[in-house]
């Protein structure tokens, strides 16, 4: 796991992700002009829960237009629940950089030669693609299966005995799997499962991947890239530290952060 920044260097970047919101029409009213000194200032700053911010406008989520380099997902990420992500090229790099990290973890250290399928739903097949090709960029060979027109998928994924599978459909059995298959990737998923090496990543429309756990341990957040924080109301509260170009501020996600929850 990537060291987080220190104390000054993580001071430094949430200052400069705050420039840059000012930036916007939309956070510009909200962060007013104060200088950020101190992380206190910071915390100063308003929380803005997920569901205000995927109400706006896209243009007045924009600090940088000029410098977008591609928005992620179907019909240039319009959805009617959800603003749109728009992404510089360094964005976009780092955001591969953490997928690829977190992936790393499903990737037998003892094995040669491994390959891959994604099974996913149709709505989910923008992502899948993205993993299929971090998987592609990491030396191993993936396949992108959707169950969208099919109730073949199971068959499909037999075919090909994957030794990794990432699974984001509810279609297939997590324990009812090819032989072949060593290692398991799910998102957002609580089901225990009997094999080994069980990766499950913690995933954010609107921010990307922004942790992993392995098998039934911790979470563990990607703090090199990420600020985190626990609002009053005990959910989690994200900055990232390198949207510049579409940046966002101590954005409350909704999810739940008990006291004995395994995140660290």
């Amino acid at each position: 796991m990537s060291a987080p920044p220190n104390e000054r260097e993580r001071l430094k970047l949430l200052a400069s992700a705050v420039n840059a919101a000012r930036q916007t029409n939309f956070w510009r009213p909200r962060l007013g002009d104060s200088p950020i000194a101190s992380l206190s200032d910071f915390q100063r700053l308003p929380i803005t829960h997920v569901h205000e911010y995927r109400a706006q406008r896209f243009a007045d989520l924009l600090a940088d237009p000029g410098a977008i380099d591609w928005i992620p997902g179907s019909w240039l990420g319009q959805s009617p629940d959800r603003a749109p992500v728009a992404e510089g090229a360094t964005e976009a790099r780092i955001r591969v950089e953490i997928m690829r990290e977190a992936l790393s973890h499903a990737v037998p250290d003892d094995m040669r030669e491994p390959t891959a399928v994604v099974a996913s739903t149709f709505d989910n097949r923008y992502f899948a693609a993205e993993m299929c090709a971090v998987f592609v960029r990491m030396g191993i060979p993936a396949h992108l299966v959707s169950d969208c027109g099919t109730d073949r998928l199971a068959e499909l994924v037999d075919l090909f005995a994957p030794d990794i599978i990432a699974i984001l459909s509810d279609r297939l059995d997590i324990d009812r799997l090819p032989k072949s298959v060593q290692r398991i990737i799910t998102v957002g998923s609580n089901a225990p499962s009997t094999r080994p090496r069980h990766v499950n990543l913690y995933v954010c429309n609107e921010l990307g991947v922004l942790g992993m756990r392995t098998d039934a341990g911790q979470y563990s957040l990607f703090h090199h890239a990420f600020h985190f924080e626990i609002s009053p109301n005990d959910t989690l509260v994200v900055t990232p530290y390198f949207s510049l170009v579409q940046p966002i501020i101590r954005l409350d996600t909704g999810d739940r952060v008990f006291p004995h929850a395994p995140i660290i």
